[in-house]
């Protein structure tokens, strides 16, 4: 059997969220590196939604693959599949919610060379705030995918 794509789609969201998270972290907290990161965060944001979509569509063809042979094999699927699958929707709503702060911020609030105000400093609190949530997120996800994956592996095509 080959690897599923949801396994490659999945490793590289857990790679590429964390480090759209920590970018986020490093705006937020380190106003000089603003000019830097700007671009950067920006893309890597873009990235990771589109890997986290991605992950989400082939992950709900193996969700179904799975499905079919646990009901082939008289089993249900293990609760283990279905906390991965809901905490992944988590992740991907998470990620989704840091990339709108993050545009709406780094052209706004804390963009480059702006003086800081206490709208910044709300809208820098915000950003903290989305990006430890994917972090958090990224690891429980991580987790839950570990549990699914010892959970059915009596399941899987040979």
């Amino acid at each position: 059997m080959s690897m599923p794509p949801h396994a490659v789609a999945g490793h590289l969201v857990i790679i590429v969220a964390p480090l759209t998270s920590i970018l986020a972290l490093v705006y937020a907290l380190r106003p000089s590196t603003r000019r830097a990161l700007r671009w950067p965060l920006v893309v890597v944001g873009a990235v990771t939604a589109a890997l986290v979509v991605w992950a989400g569509e082939v992950g709900g063809d193996l969700l179904d693959e799975l499905t079919r042979s646990a009901q082939s094999a008289g089993q249900e699927l293990p609760a283990a599949v279905q906390h991965h699958a809901k905490g992944s929707d988590a992740l991907a709503v998470a990620i989704f919610v840091l990339g709108v702060v993050v545009l709406s911020v780094v052209w706004g609030l804390l963009r480059p060379g702006r003086p800081s105000t206490t709208g910044a400093r709300v809208a820098g609190a915000v950003l903290v705030v989305a990006a430890v949530t994917v972090l958090v997120t990224t690891g429980t996800v991580l987790a839950q995918a570990m549990e699914a994956v010892w959970a059915t592996h009596g399941l899987w095509p040979a």
